[in-house]
Parts: C-alpha cells; structure tokens; sequence
C-alpha cells in the first residue's frame, strides 16, 4: 500500500471513530446515573407487612459454646424466608431449619422443614410443620398449629411467638401443650433471645 493510500486509510479511521464517540453523547454520565439508581421497592402483600419486624440476622449465644443463628429476608410478594442453624461448641451443627411464611387467600401461614446437619429429614418428622398466623400486636406475632383437614405436624406445639423487644433484639418463645394428663407438670415455654447481627 503506497504511503499516501496508507495516510488516507488512517484518516479515516480516525475520522470513524471521532463520529462513534460523537454519535454517544453523554454515555458515562448515564451509566454512572443507573449505577446511582435506587431499586425499586419490593411489593408487598398487605397481610405480611406487619411482619416486616422480622427481617435481619439473629444470634444466641448458649450453654456450653453452641450458638444460634436465624435469618430473615424481608417480606417481598406474598412470602417471607428464613434459615436457622445450630452451632456446638466442638463446630459441629446438629441441625437445621428452613422457614417460609406465606400470605394465601384466607390465611398467612407458616411452614417449616427440619434437616438432620447432614441434611438429611429426620424420620420423625418428615411432613412440614404447619402454623398459622393467629395474632398481630405491634411488633410481636403468634403462630398457632393449622387445624384439620391441614396437618399441623406441630410436635406437642402450642404456639410460637416472635417478638421485637427493641431495634436489635428479637425473642423468640416456643409453648408447648398442655399435658393432656392434668397430674403432670406443664412443660416451660422455649425462650430464645436472640441479637441483631451487624
């Protein structure tokens, strides 16, 4: 290619892309706007909204080194999640549990799925746990077994009760029944009190 042909060619390039930058005014400025850019607020079905307490990362600390762990993900559409884990001492987890709260047409209700720390079902109760949303008062929620034809599989369970104390504490009380034989003791409520992790 002669010098001059050579020389032409480069020009035009350049000249290209001068006019493609050109022809894209602005596009940093626009690319930093969208990265500056709120999301959009999740959708929330009504039913759930009070429940919205619930949301962030919880922690006990127990006897003998085990520790508690629960997190919630905020309410979006009709359903909240939530995972718990428990901790020994030695770093072994013994178990674990998946929770879904979920706003249907004539209730909210919560199930639960509890795995062995290998992740495999206990035997005992391989069917979900089923509650239902019994009670709302300000930031505290109690949960009560479904009634038939759902099956609870709510294990001796009374009632489960969520409640924010304060902006970084969240207890947690399990009720068990009622002993059926009026002779022997009733069982203690389950309280844990749990601390809102960073």
């Amino acid at each position: 290619m002669r010098p001059t042909t050579l020389l032409a060619a480069l020009s035009l390039a350049v000249a290209f892309g001068c006019q493609s930058t050109a022809q894209t005014p602005g596009t940093p400025q626009v690319a930093a706007a969208a990265a500056d850019a709120k999301p959009a607020a999740p959708k929330v079905a009504k039913a759930l909204a009070p429940l919205a307490f619930l949301e962030g990362r919880w922690t006990q600390n127990q006897a003998n080194g085990a520790t508690i762990e629960e997190h919630w993900m905020a309410p979006r559409g009709n359903s909240m999640v939530a995972t718990f884990r428990r901790t020994l001492g030695n770093g072994a987890t013994p178990f674990y549990e998946f929770t879904q709260i979920m706003a249907e047409k004539d209730m909210v209700i919560l199930r639960q799925m509890h795995v062995h720390g290998n992740f495999e079902p206990d035997p005992k109760r391989t069917d979900l746990m089923r509650l239902k949303l019994d009670k709302v008062e300000g930031n505290s929620a109690t949960f009560v077994p479904v009634e038939e034809p759902l099956k609870a599989n709510a294990q001796d369970m009374a009632s489960i009760n969520y409640t924010l104390k304060d902006a970084n504490t969240l207890v947690l009380t399990v009720t068990p029944n009622a002993p059926k034989d009026p002779a022997k003791p009733a069982e203690k409520p389950l309280v844990f009190t749990m601390t809102r992790m960073p």
